[in-house]
């Protein structure tokens, strides 16, 4: 029996589904990519999908005046009320943390995460399957407020809200644990270099891309066991 395709919503290009695209591929799923920055628009036919991600992206989830921001937090609710998966992450988590009712607000001392940095679970989570030692890569300089209702997952001490999961089958990652090597070649080797790289907490380039070296295969390891659990949810939700 073929499965159902996992729809992909970036925010700037199609490679920043990055691993969890190649994962969701290798668990036998189609998977397509809409890019909403690109005018790609969101599916009204949400029982046709087994699960849906949405993507980093430089735009803040306060910025309603951009269509696809304020479309996604009408549509979000739609998606969890179908009962069928719903991954945010980072701006996407965000977005989520939003339609929930929760706040999203930069780091009170202007801190800037942009870089490999580890997370602990909240009360030795299992849920997460997590090692506390894990370090996995962040890139955001806003944070969300656990939405009532929710269940904290993973904390950091400079951004403490990291993870959560909401009803069955709705996960929030603050994180990126889908960045590979040609996400992060994409982010770090652009010309001029990104700005973002100068703020108060990022690592530069060259430490980032040894962490990447050093990190990324436990990161893909811990992200493969999440989206079968995470898909395994929606199943039995």
């Amino acid at each position: 029996m073929t499965k159902q395709p996992v729809l992909m919503l970036t925010h700037v290009t199609a490679r920043d589904a990055g691993e969890i695209a190649v994962i969701a591929a290798a668990l036998g799923h189609p998977v397509e990519v809409r890019r909403l920055n690109k005018g790609d628009e969101l599916p009204e036919n949400i029982g046709d999908y087994a699960g849906f991600v949405s993507f980093g992206g430089p735009a803040s989830a306060n910025d309603e005046h951009i269509d696809y921001i304020r479309a996604e937090l009408d549509w979000m609710p739609r998606v969890m009320a179908a009962g069928k998966p719903l991954l945010g992450v980072c701006l996407g988590a965000q977005i989520l943390a939003r339609s929930l009712g929760a706040g999203v607000a930069p780091h009170a001392q202007g801190l800037y995460e942009f870089g490999y940095y580890p997370v602990t679970p909240v009360g030795g989570s299992g849920e997460l399957q997590m090692d506390a030692t894990l370090q996995v890569c962040h890139r955001h300089g806003e944070g969300f407020e656990l939405p009532a209702g929710a269940v904290h997952l993973a904390t950091r001490e400079s951004f403490p809200n990291q993870a959560f999961r909401y009803g069955a089958a709705n996960f929030a990652l603050q994180f990126h644990p889908e960045v590979n090597d040609a996400v992060l070649d994409a982010w770090l080797n652009r010309k001029p270099p990104p700005e973002d790289l100068a703020r108060n907490g990022a690592q530069s380039a060259a430490e980032q891309a040894r962490h990447h070296v050093s990190h990324q295969q436990s990161m893909h390891a811990w992200l493969r066991k999440f989206l079968t659990y995470w898909q395994a949810q929606g199943a039995n939700s």
